[in-house]
């Protein structure tokens, strides 16, 4: 047995077990199709033992990272393979692109921005590599450049020429604000369910986070209750706010780069409270704290 079949198949055991515990418990009253169920956390659909087995004519399960396996998340969950493969597409990756773009403007040493330079009214494609001074090392690709007009730079270059300022364009990142929330909240959803299973998720509070991650085009989910550089790393893990009208899951967790390391908590309500009125309870502690 592969190393990710045995991993997929000790989550299945795990929380396939829970839901067969809290229906002999009277917790959850569903009924299953399977003998041993498990429940993709985002769809909530059905699937069984076989479904482990890659099948690429079947939604088999997956190991989900959270955070995203490129920001240095660890496999913590089975979600179904299209809910993995939509999600990581149409939402991990917006997240990716922000931090990496963020880290594009600082510059760090080692890090690379690939960008165009103007000359002579054309543009030149230039791979700049930065040694952490302030100095950009430029390297050019024949290939990527017009290959007449990359001699009569060199040659500008050669015999100063060419003045020591460059305009360079910056890449234009690709990523939209709304969708980089929805992968923090899908982090932070996907955190809580491989802390505490389907005890309390399966409830109908949580639809609206699972539609938001299904059909990101929509506003559904508008809330994103995050803190950003209010932790440290020694604090990632997993808290209860048990402030009355605020009571919540509060998960801290790290989104590492190759240059970087953000810390970012997020809060997920229980069922006792809907989006708004939680939004209301916290903005009214903040107030309040304000004061």
């Amino acid at each position: 047995m592969s190393k990710g079949i045995e991993k997929r198949q000790q989550l299945f055991d795990k929380f396939s077990n829970q839901l067969l515990r809290l229906k002999a418990e009277g917790i959850i009253d569903v009924d299953f199709k399977n003998e041993r169920p498990y429940l993709c956390p985002i769809c909530l659909n059905e699937f069984s033992e076989k479904n482990l087995a890659d099948n690429s004519k079947l939604d088999f399960l997956t190991l989900e990272d959270a955070p995203p396996y490129s920001l240095g998340g660890n496999k913590i969950a089975l979600t179904c393979k299209k809910c993995n493969s939509e999600c990581g597409h149409n939402i991990d990756f917006h997240l990716t692109e922000v931090l990496r773009a963020i880290d594009a403007g600082f510059f760090y040493k080692g890090s690379k921005l690939y960008t165009n330079i103007e000359h002579e009214g054309k543009k030149l494609r230039v791979e700049l590599t930065s040694e952490g001074d302030g100095t950009l090392q430029a390297y050019h690709r024949i290939k990527n450049s017009d290959p007449t007009i990359l001699d009569r730079f060199i040659f500008g270059l050669k015999n100063k020429t060419i003045g020591p300022l460059l305009n360079f364009e910056p890449p234009k990142p690709k990523y939209d604000s709304k969708r980089v929330n929805y992968a923090l909240v899908k982090a932070n959803y996907i955190l809580t369910f491989a802390k505490f299973g389907y005890i309390f998720l399966l409830h109908p509070a949580y639809n609206d986070i699972r539609e938001q991650l299904l059909h990101p085009e929509k506003i559904i989910y508008p809330w994103t209750p995050f803190i950003k550089d209010q932790f440290e790393g020694k604090n990632t893990g997993t808290y209860y706010i048990l402030n009355e009208g605020i009571e919540s899951v509060l998960n801290v967790f790290s989104l590492k780069t190759e240059y970087s390391e953000t810390i970012i908590a997020g809060m997920l309500p229980i069922p006792k409270y809907t989006t708004e009125r939680f939004s209301m309870n916290v903005d009214a502690q903040r107030n309040r704290q304000n004061i």
